[in-house]
């Protein structure tokens, strides 16, 4: 039961976390609560956090099943992925500014595809992928796998909602970016 709850805390989590991000709320927040709307960032920053962290305490509470022993190797490949999932997303922040991305200063509205932005248009999800199994193979338990599949599963909607926005906003500049530049998997050779 903990399982079927986990995985519908994760799908409940998701929807809200879409339906926050999506221009249509915003734009209805917008008219509704008019001069305050210049913290929705930083209260939909904050239910993001404060959600994320409910349900990885939860996570950590289920008495699970462990699937395999992480000794050794396992253990040390899964720390070696989870630092380069941190080290993307912290290299992501320097082209997105942090300040701005939680909702502490104003978004700008310019197209960036400079630094990391060069190799793979959703930097954020890539270091995601990585800290998201660099976690179950550190914590190989099938809460954790129920955890990482539900992730995974969840990144091509995301994917697909955040460039359907970005299409909207930069049109064509956009449609040629996404071209040139790989979503989440930098190539290999250029």
């Amino acid at each position: 039961m903990d399982y079927l709850i986990l995985s519908l805390l994760w799908l409940i989590y998701f929807v809200i976390h879409s339906a926050l991000a999506s221009d249509q709320v915003k734009t209805y927040y917008a008219r509704i609560i008019k001069r305050g709307f210049r913290f929705y960032r930083i209260i939909y920053s904050v239910i993001s956090i404060l959600g994320l962290l409910a349900i990885l305490v939860f996570n950590a509470s289920i008495t699970s099943v462990v699937l395999f022993e992480n000794k050794g190797w396992i253990r040390y490949i899964s720390m070696m992925l989870a630092t380069f999932g941190v080290i993307i997303i912290s290299r992501s922040f320097r082209e997105y500014r942090f300040a701005a991305f939680v909702g502490l200063k104003e978004e700008g509205n310019e197209f960036i595809k400079t630094g990391i932005l060069k190799y793979v248009r959703h930097p954020i999800y890539s270091g995601t992928i990585l800290i998201v199994v660099g976690f179950f193979l550190f914590i190989p338990t099938l809460s954790s796998l129920i955890s990482a599949c539900c992730t995974l599963a969840y990144l091509p909607v995301g994917i697909y909602l955040e460039e359907r926005k970005l299409i909207n906003q930069f049109g064509d500049r956009y449609l040629t970016y996404k071209k040139e530049v790989p979503s989440i998997f930098p190539r290999l050779r250029r």
